[in-house]
């Protein structure tokens, strides 16, 4: 084999290794796409005027992505009114669970934006609204207590007064130190007729009652409730109507809904790009949002590395 045949022999080796290791190189303008797939809420810390919530946040997004971030506006639910934002970077690769913790006063609502953002421009949104955090309270506040029953009984009646005995009956979920303040209100006028408090120890998977005399004006109907409080704090109250005067009708009794902690969660778009449980829109190379994107520079390459292996083979026909 002559000097010419080697050379060329190698030029054939040199390109088809650059062929392999230019297919092998990591694809930099591969599609880069993120979108939010899911939120959810968990409660971390509650305080007396203020609760630490967790946004656990799960993305469908590439392996990689580049310049992104989740951007958080707090606004007044009530006046729109911007109160404070927060910005995550989310990591380059991977990072499709990401968790940011934020505070918030217990006493207003709040509307939530979420979103994502990627080399300044908004591709994902998702907007939560907050009610009723003044309803969440500390655990050595809390009280976990169902009301069972309520007896009314006349013990005495003395001119016109009649003492009567009251008694609530609770299963009790926990042990607990409970103040209650047992009171008869006038239905009509609303005019606290007598009043009585007492402590009591509370067992759990036990029936308790709380019982009191209240000695009351007769020939009127009353509304009897039982508060219960711990640490100073009110924390639950019953209502049980007594009917001294059966000729004056009592409205029925409203039944309150109970109302407590609440996300509503609402799904935005910006220009159509994120839409839940869609398919992510590629984010193109250079920040550009379209279909399939190819590396820059890889078509030239492809072009010369053909050209060479031709001439290459050419040559080498017309010597061998």
């Amino acid at each position: 084999m002559n000097d010419g045949k080697v050379v060329a022999l190698v030029i054939v080796v040199i390109l088809a290794v650059s062929i392999v290791s230019a297919l092998m190189l990591p694809h930099e303008g591969a599609p880069q796409y993120v979108s939010i797939e899911k939120i959810d809420i968990k409660i971390k810390d509650v305080k007396d005027d203020s609760v630490d919530l967790t946004f656990l946040i799960k993305l469908r997004r590439s392996d990689i992505l580049e310049n992104t971030t989740l951007n958080f506006y707090i606004y007044d639910l009530k006046t729109d009114i911007l109160l404070k934002e927060r910005s995550v970077a989310i990591p380059e690769k991977n990072g499709r669970k990401i968790n940011v913790t934020l505070s918030f006063d217990k006493d207003r609502d709040y509307k939530v934006e979420i979103d994502v953002e990627r080399n300044n421009r908004t591709v994902d949104s998702r907007t939560l609204r907050l009610r009723y955090l003044d309803t969440l309270i500390p655990e050595d506040k809390e009280l976990k207590v169902v009301l069972k029953d309520v007896d009314f009984k006349v013990v005495a009646v003395e001119g016109d007064k009649v003492t009567v005995t009251v008694r609530f009956y609770f299963d009790s979920m926990k042990n607990y130190d409970v103040d209650f303040h047992i009171k008869a209100i006038q239905y009509e006028s609303n005019v606290l007729a007598d009043e009585m408090w007492m402590k009591a120890k509370l067992e759990s998977g036990k029936t308790e009652v709380a019982e009191a005399n209240l000695t009351i004006p007769k020939d009127y109907n009353y509304l009897v409730k039982l508060e219960a409080w711990r640490s100073g704090t009110l924390l639950k109250i019953w209502k049980k109507t007594l009917n001294l005067a059966p000729t004056k009708r009592i409205p029925k009794e409203e039944v309150e809904k109970e109302v407590k902690f609440e996300v509503e969660k609402f799904v935005t778009s910006e220009k159509g790009i994120g839409i839940p449980h869609a398919t992510p829109t590629p984010i193109a190379y250079g920040g550009a949002v379209g279909g399939a994107v190819k590396a820059p520079g890889f078509e030239a390459l492809a072009l010369i590395v053909a050209g060479g292996v031709a001439i290459c083979l050419r040559m080498l026909s017309r010597r061998f």
